[in-house]
């Protein structure tokens, strides 16, 4: 069985209209094949600690992934914030844990480690918040950054522990993930470089014991001729031009030094890549976590999702247009991909 996520955007306007996320909520709530969707995290956005509840709060069956940085709370509050969610959603929260991305963002909220210290920290992190939804009876932590005494939470997840999703392509984000995640999050790239990717993660996770899952962040342009595609894409692509310099549309920072970005800006030597593989906004979204396209037809972007399959995806995190956001005009084709991309 095949997966769909995608993400609900942030407001980006200087004063925070309620009425235009509830709209967003409650259309991707009535969505019949979007499995989960993205609350992502910003110092500089509304936070998703509040407006993951109010999705919630909604909805009927919306299931929120929510964006967290270890760090930003200390980890048994993090547990018992995150099992009184899921108890509260029911059992559908994941949680997504972001431990790189821009340095700016992060020292906004004081935290000035270095990248390969906020890694060590995140493994301490996790084995904290996971140990605090298990034990059953109250346990001491004393760790390198954290120390816990007699912890014990009374609220429990629904699912026993929330999934932990994650991404990210240097040694410590692979290690990290190996350890941790229960789905490893990849940002699009061609077959190639995305086969490497899987086959890295997976032996890591082996050496601990443990199995992998992956989700691949796609862009799609999707049109009933290749022609049509296209012209999407180019007037996606002639908007976001226009509005270089203002911060109309989500771009990655300057000072984000992730491997996974650079790695990303890399890929625009070339625009298109194996059969509709596009990166003509990476360039100008400054290598944008989901900048990376697909554009074609049906069938086309079909047989494409088909070849990522058969490396070991089997979740998908589908956006579209200049927003890089949902759009029930998606819907028809991904029920078909849903019903033939079932392994």
């Amino acid at each position: 069985m095949v997966d769909f996520f995608t993400g609900l955007q942030p407001l980006q306007s200087d004063e925070t209209d309620p009425d235009q996320l509830i709209a967003r909520i409650q259309e991707l709530d009535r969505s019949e094949v979007i499995d989960r969707v993205l609350v992502g995290y910003s110092a500089t956005w509304p936070h998703n600690h509040a407006t993951a509840p109010f999705a919630l709060a909604l909805s009927r069956k919306f299931s929120p992934i929510v964006a967290h940085r270890p760090g930003v709370m200390p980890p048994v509050a993090a547990a018992r914030y995150f099992a009184t969610l899921d108890v509260l959603a029911r059992g559908r929260l994941a949680v997504n844990v972001v431990v790189g991305g821009s340095e700016k963002d992060l020292r906004r909220e004081s935290d000035h480690l270095a990248k390969s210290e906020r890694y060590r920290r995140a493994i301490e992190y996790l084995d904290v918040v996971r140990r605090t939804w298990t034990e059953t009876a109250p346990f001491d932590h004393h760790g390198e950054y954290y120390t816990a005494e007699a912890v014990k939470i009374r609220t429990k997840p629904v699912q026993g522990q929330v999934p932990i999703f994650m991404g990210g392509e240097s040694d410590d984000a692979v290690d990290f993930g190996a350890r941790h995640a229960d789905l490893y999050m990849l940002w699009g790239e061609p077959f190639a470089g995305t086969k490497e990717r899987i086959d890295r993660v997976t032996a890591a996770a082996e050496r601990y014991g443990r199995r992998m899952r992956f989700s691949l962040s796609l862009r799609l342009f999707v049109g009933d001729t290749d022609d049509d595609a296209w012209a999407q894409a180019r007037s996606v692509e002639r908007r976001i031009a226009e509005a270089a310099g203002t911060p109309a549309f989500l771009r990655s920072s300057s000072t984000d030094t992730s491997v996974g970005r650079e790695r990303a800006l890399a890929l625009t030597s070339e625009e298109l890549h194996d059969d509709c593989f596009w990166t003509g906004l990476t360039k100008l979204l400054g290598g944008f976590a989901n900048s990376q396209a697909l554009v074609g037809t049906e069938e086309r972007i079909l047989d494409t999702l088909g070849r990522y399959r058969d490396l070991g995806v089997d979740t998908f995190l589908v956006t579209t247009g200049a927003e890089a956001a949902w759009d029930p005009a998606l819907e028809g084709f991904l029920a078909r991909a849903k019903k033939e991309l079932r392994a």
